[in-house]
């Protein structure tokens, strides 16, 4: 399945990378090379790859209180969560993470050669 991934505006070189996919959040740490701790693409568990870093959540913002004191709270519910290695991985977004994980191992991967 292809989904939609968007890169938000300002960084789009190495380190900390966020963005959108479908309707979720997420963020990354890009290596330039390749590293040991890195998510592999091919099989999503830790080896080689260019990911070190990956979260993939969705906020909600309820809104509560009454008109003369409004309140309103944000929830963030993580579908996955890679630091070295996992500590959440959620089986529906599976094919979404894989995806993911792929999108940006190719896009840091390209050398423009001059």
């Amino acid at each position: 399945m292809n989904y939609k991934i968007s890169i938000d505006e300002g960084k789009h070189k190495y380190g900390y990378i966020k963005g959108k996919i479908e309707n979720y959040n997420w963020y990354a740490l890009v290596h330039r090379e390749k590293i040991d701790v890195g998510i592999d693409p091919l099989n999503l568990q830790s080896g080689l790859g260019r990911v070190s870093r990956l979260c993939i959540y969705k906020e909600v913002i309820d809104h509560g209180g009454n008109p003369y004191l409004p309140t309103s709270s944000i929830r963030r519910f993580i579908y996955a969560n890679y630091k070295r290695e996992w500590d959440v991985l959620s089986s529906d977004c599976m094919d979404m993470t894989r995806e993911l994980v792929n999108y940006l191992e190719r896009r840091y991967s390209l050398r423009i050669v001059k």
